[in-house]
C-alpha cells in the first residue's frame, strides 16, 4: 500500500522498521509445510497400522 506522495508504509502498523515488511511472514508458509507434513505422515501410518491390525486379527 502507498500513501499519495509514493512512500511505502509498512503492512503491520506496530513495525518500526521503515521498509522492512513483517519477520514472521516468511517464516509462517514453510512451518505450515512442515506441520503439514508431520501431520499426514501420522495419519499415513495411523491408516497403516490400523489396516495392518484388522488384516492380522481376521
Amino acid at each position: 500500500m502507498t500513501q499519495p506522495h509514493g512512500q511505502q508504509i509498512p503492512a503491520d502498523p506496530a513495525c518500526v522498521c521503515p521498509g522492512e515488511q513483517w519477520p514472521q511472514a516468511d517464516r509462517r508458509p514453510r512451518a505450515w509445510r512442515e506441520y503439514g507434513t508431520l501431520l499426514m505422515a501420522i495419519v499415513g501410518l495411523t491408516l497403516s497400522l490400523t489396516t495392518f491390525l484388522v488384516t492380522a486379527l481376521r
